[in-house]
């Protein structure tokens, strides 16, 4: 499904007639949550439902986090239960941000 005209506004770097809603689903996630107004953010839940937005992001939450730190802040607080510590804590800056999956339920040799 393309992009609906009302979000274009918010991919100025890319061709909106490109953007598959399902194929490309985490950056239009991201970035309605990111940039995106009140319309925007509540026909992302409509479209995608509570529980797709929930875990795009929480991947990105406890991943690399590429959503700015405001952007995080506010949805921090809508979608997760235990908040990772503060910035200001030392120790936290050095966190892993990765989460592996415990030894029995990894893929060995891929592919």
């Amino acid at each position: 499904m393309p992009l609906p005209d009302f979000l274009a506004d918010l991919f100025r770097n890319y061709r909106p007639e490109t953007i598959d809603l399902e194929k490309h689903c985490r950056m239009v996630i991201k970035t309605v949550l990111a940039r995106g107004t009140w319309e925007q953010v509540l026909w992302l839940f409509d479209y995608y439902g509570p529980e797709r937005v929930r875990e795009i992001f929480l991947q990105d939450y406890y991943g690399l986090r590429t959503l700015p730190e405001p952007t995080r802040s506010l949805w921090e607080l809508v979608f997760v239960e235990n908040p990772l510590p503060e910035a200001g804590d030392p120790a936290g800056r050095w966190r892993c941000r990765r989460l592996v999956p415990p030894f029995g339920e990894r893929e060995i040799g891929g592919g």
